[in-house]
């Protein structure tokens, strides 16, 4: 049955995937797909750009080189890519085409313990909570950050909202990252824009995982969130997975402060102690996984 904790451990951070310039610079984010003949990465085309110091709105897809490593499972094993599907920016027009997309073909071999990421396709996100992995300026080893999921605008994106007074918010560095939606327990979309002209204004967008499998067809089509949730827990399940999905959102709280907290600690004795935790906090959060699963 579905749960916060399903698939969340070993795929959502093992498909999360790191983008460089050639010059080192961590540029965006990407993520492992199923395709129907092998697996991809997505993600948006102005971070390929970005990656490549080309236009934005370039119309032809590049063919240089990706640079990319997998930093949750296998930082520093980088692995080239090339761009397989092309849908470009489109500047100072509005429409309602699939646009800033990108897929592309790893070439080598893929970490070990990369599993490429579950999409889910529903019909109301309203209100349902999110976590996001980025790499914004200062922080090439990513940080987390959370929010609320709101509706669909005319281009077809949907809001994401920072509701949180403390923490980090959606901005420049997180695009091409996949939302995990903490309700349906799977990936409902791809982090694209942040609000840029209000600073006062915590809101970011993603193109759903519905546009996405429209714009390219090669992509395994997504689980219908109706078929997710279709088989009902007894009462007494509920329970326990409710007890379980409380722990394992606290202990998810504790793995995302411990992993920002190591970014800021200098000292190499400080380090090792916080490392000790987070090993400590995954292996709780794989116990609990392993209940919730069996139940």
């Amino acid at each position: 049955m579905a749960s916060i904790a399903d698939n969340y451990i070993p795929a959502f951070r093992s498909a999360i995937a790191r983008i460089f310039h050639p010059n080192g610079a961590v540029v965006g984010v990407g993520f492992l797909v199923s395709g129907r003949s092998q697996n991809y990465i997505l993600t948006c085309a102005h971070v390929v750009t970005s990656a490549l110091s080309l236009p934005e709105d370039i119309v032809e897809a590049p063919s240089h080189d990706i640079c990319l490593d997998f930093p949750l499972i296998a930082p520093g094993q980088k692995l080239k890519a090339k761009v397989v599907f092309w849908q470009p920016v489109v500047n100072n027009v509005s429409t309602s085409e699939p646009e800033d997309i990108a897929g592309l073909q790893i070439e080598g071999q893929l970490p070990h313990e990369a599993q490429p990421i579950k999409l889910i396709w529903a019909n109301n996100v309203w209100g349902h909570p999110f976590r996001i992995f980025g790499f914004p300026h200062g922080h090439n080893d990513g940080v987390w950050s959370t929010g609320v999921l709101r509706d669909g605008q005319g281009k077809g994106w949907v809001q994401l909202e920072d509701s949180k007074v403390t923490g980090y918010r959606i901005e420049p560095g997180f695009s091409g990252a996949p939302i995990w939606d903490e309700t349906l327990a799977g990936v409902v979309g791809m982090a694209v824009a942040a609000e840029k002209q209000r600073e006062d204004i915590k809101t970011a967008f993603m193109i759903p995982v519905d546009v996405l499998s429209k714009a390219w067809d090669e992509i395994t089509l997504p689980i219908s969130s109706n078929a997710h949730t279709q088989n009902s827990p007894s009462r007494v399940q509920q329970l326990k997975i409710k007890t379980l999905q409380q722990r394992f959102e606290v202990l998810s709280s504790d793995y995302e402060a411990a992993y920002n907290q190591l970014n800021y600690t200098l000292a190499a004795s400080d380090r090792n102690i916080i490392q000790r935790q987070i090993n400590t906090i995954l292996q709780e959060l794989g116990r609990v996984e392993s209940e919730l699963n069996a139940i």
